[in-house]
């Protein structure tokens, strides 16, 4: 069996600075850039153990569609026939009515979806890696272009999906 957790994340061109320093009697100059129209949004599925452990993603420069929410959740199949089981919130793109006309075709792919308890992200295991993700992998915290911004965002998911696999084998 495959297991996923799945869900959406959004990173702006300026991320949130947890912490900084300064010499004594100055303040921290930390760059901002305003967002509009420089938002990436990733679709992230985070296997924790088995042979696809890892991240599987997808990223866009603009709202995820219901149409995106399927293609990758049709994506997650496996081609080897072993069932697959993706845990979601119950986020409007997760139950729209073209992912329900869909689950007949997911179940023959061997897709199957369990959807967690209304305001429970505490147990989508998927949430601690976008924590993560923007405290972490992140080298800068402020990012000027569109483009900047998608790089950096899908090294960090790379970066971390090389991590898991290594740190696993």
């Amino acid at each position: 069996m495959n297991l996923y957790f799945l869900d959406e994340c959004g990173f702006a061109p300026t991320q949130p600075v947890g912490y900084s320093w300064a010499d004594a009697g100055r303040r921290p100059d930390v760059p901002y850039e305003a967002p509009q129209r420089r938002r990436v949004n990733a679709l992230v599925a985070y296997c924790p153990i088995g042979r696809r452990r890892g991240l599987r993603f997808r990223l866009w420069a603009r709202t995820i569609s219901a149409h995106d929410t399927l293609d990758f959740l049709l994506s997650l199949a496996d081609p080897r026939g072993v069932p697959t089981w993706v845990v979601l919130d119950n986020g409007n793109i997760h139950h729209c009515l073209l992912v329900r006309r869909a689950l007949p075709r997911l179940r023959r792919l061997g897709v199957h979806l369990f959807y967690l308890p209304a305001y429970c992200p505490e147990l989508n295991d998927v949430e601690a890696v976008f924590g993560v993700i923007k405290a972490q992998e992140l080298p800068e915290r402020s990012y000027s272009t569109l483009a900047a911004l998608l790089d950096a965002v899908r090294t960090a998911l790379r970066r971390y999906h090389q991590r898991l696999r290594h740190r696993c084998t």
